[in-house]
C-alpha cells in the first residue's frame, strides 16, 4: 500500500498545440541581462491558470522497482489535485488537498488518509500541497526565494540560485525563461525536477514531460510523467467518495 501513496505523491512528486524542447543555444542567452530583468521575465511567463487536466502516463521508481500507469490528472489551483490511475482498467483514485493526501484503490478494496506530517514520516522528507502543485506546473518551489537569489550564466541558460537558513534552490531557465530544472536541499530534503519539454496553449507553456526526484534520509523515489493531452481552464469535476464497504488501513 506503500507503493500506491507514492504513486499519488509523485503523480503529483503536467486548440492545436506544438511541442517544443526548451534547450536554448548559446546565442539565445543575453549575458547583459541584470538579475532583475532576468526575474521579471520569469514572473511575467510563469504559467496563469485556474483549472488543469492532463492526461498521460506516469513511470515512479522505488528501490530499483518500477511501475508504469495511464493516468488523469486535473489540478483546480489552490484547491485539489486530483488523480485516476489505470492499468487497462481503473484501480486507483488519488484526491490531494491542501490538508491532506486520501486514496482509495480498487482491488484489495481498501483506502487510506493520511495528513503532510503524516506523510513526511512516511517519505522520510517533507512534503506538501504547495510543492507538488508547483512541481506538477513548472513553478518555482518557493518564489519568495528566487526574488533574492543571484543570477549566473551557463552556456545556454540563466541560473538563479539562493541559500538561506540552510535551505538551499537553484532555478535553471533556457532563453525563452522556461524552466528546465529546479532544486531544493534542507539537510533532510533533496528535491529535483527536469523539464524536458512543453507544449504552447493558448500562449502559455504548460510542461508536457517532467522527471523529478525526492529524497529523504534513507528513502529515493523517482518519478517521470508524460502527457499527451492538456486542457487549460476547461470545466471538469473532481469527484472523490470512498465506498463505503471499503477498508480504511494505515500506513508505516
Amino acid at each position: 500500500m506503500k507503493k500506491l501513496v507514492l504513486v499519488g505523491i509523485g503523480l503529483l512528486l503536467f486548440i492545436g498545440c506544438k511541442s517544443l524542447n526548451p534547450v536554448a543555444t548559446t546565442s539565445d542567452i543575453d549575458t547583459s541581462l541584470r538579475t532583475r530583468a532576468v526575474q521579471q521575465q520569469i514572473e511575467d511567463k510563469v504559467l496563469h491558470f485556474e483549472s488543469l487536466q492532463w492526461r498521460g502516463q506516469a513511470s515512479l521508481e522505488q528501490k530499483r522497482k518500477r511501475q508504469k500507469v495511464s493516468v488523469t490528472l486535473r489540478l483546480k489551483q489552490g484547491v485539489g489535485i486530483w488523480i485516476n490511475g489505470s492499468v487497462i482498467v481503473p484501480f486507483a483514485r488519488v484526491f490531494i488537498t491542501p490538508k491532506q493526501l486520501q486514496f482509495y484503490e480498487k482491488i484489495n478494496r481498501q483506502y487510506a488518509k493520511v495528513d503532510f506530517i503524516q506523510l513526511k514520516k512516511l517519505l522520510g522528507a517533507r512534503v506538501d500541497y504547495e510543492i507538488i502543485e508547483n512541481i506538477i506546473t513548472a513553478r518555482p518551489l518557493n518564489k519568495h526565494s528566487l526574488k533574492r537569489a543571484k543570477l549566473t550564466f551557463t552556456q545556454n541558460s540563466y541560473v538563479l540560485s539562493s541559500r538561506k537558513r540552510g535551505v538551499s534552490l537553484i532555478w535553471t531557465y533556457d532563453s525563452a525563461f522556461r524552466l528546465i530544472s529546479q532544486q531544493l536541499s534542507d539537510g533532510e530534503t533533496f528535491v529535483r525536477v527536469d523539464y524536458d519539454s512543453y507544449q504552447r496553449i493558448d500562449n502559455q507553456w504548460i510542461p508536457e514531460q517532467l522527471n523529478a526526484s525526492l529524497s529523504g534520509v534513507d528513502k529515493t523515489v523517482k518519478l517521470r510523467l508524460q502527457f499527451k493531452q492538456m486542457q487549460l481552464n476547461g470545466k471538469f469535476k473532481m469527484p472523490f467518495e470512498i465506498p463505503k464497504d471499503y477498508t480504511k488501513i494505515k500506513l508505516h
